[in-house]
């Protein structure tokens, strides 16, 4: 979460910079660059700031500095919002749908696990689904491996590599 502060007591803006891959990284480009770029900008000009963010480094349109960008850019439309005393969609033109469909997720350790959480889903009125087998929520999937790198000593202890035959076998089962 990037958290942007005012000179007024009390208003401050939160974004989500979430990179799950390399959060570490989001966060230094965010407390050791950005942070010391927007301090003493004004806050309602969030194009000019993210434009001059932007352009300011040799690396542009990367994953870290994107995600750190919209970290900002979601903070400083959230003190927006609290400024004008709105939610920031209606600051963008308002609603365009009364509702949209949302993407339900599914797994589980079997394909009839997957099934049976299909359907939990589906009596709550989701019709779209992600599915994925051989994983629970949270758990590494059971034909993970162990990467090279991981062996060499790099990489976070999250960071997998996936059997992408043993996936596949287990997808076309799911299916099934």
């Amino acid at each position: 979460m990037v958290k942007v502060e005012t000179t007024e007591p009390g208003l401050y803006g939160l974004g989500c910079a979430t990179f799950t891959q390399r959060a570490l990284a989001v966060v230094t480009a965010v407390d050791r660059y950005l942070n010391d770029f927007c301090v003493g900008r004004d806050a309602d000009n969030i194009e000019d700031m993210w434009h001059a963010a932007y352009v300011s480094s040799y690396w542009r349109n990367g994953p870290v500095l994107n995600n750190a960008l919209s970290g900002l850019d979601q903070a400083l439309w959230d003190i927006k919002g609290k400024r004008a005393n709105m939610p920031v969609y209606q600051l963008l033109g308002g609603k365009c749908r009364f509702a949209i469909e949302t993407l339900g997720g599914a797994s589980g350790s079997t394909p009839e696990e997957v099934a049976d959480n299909v359907l939990k889903q589906m009596a709550e009125g989701y019709r779209y689904f992600r599915i994925s087998v051989g994983r629970d929520r949270g758990a590494a999937p059971a034909n993970t491996v162990k990467a090279d790198f991981q062996q060499a000593g790099f990489g976070m202890p999250v960071d997998s590599y996936i059997d992408d035959h043993g996936n596949l076998r287990a997808l076309v089962k799911l299916l099934r």
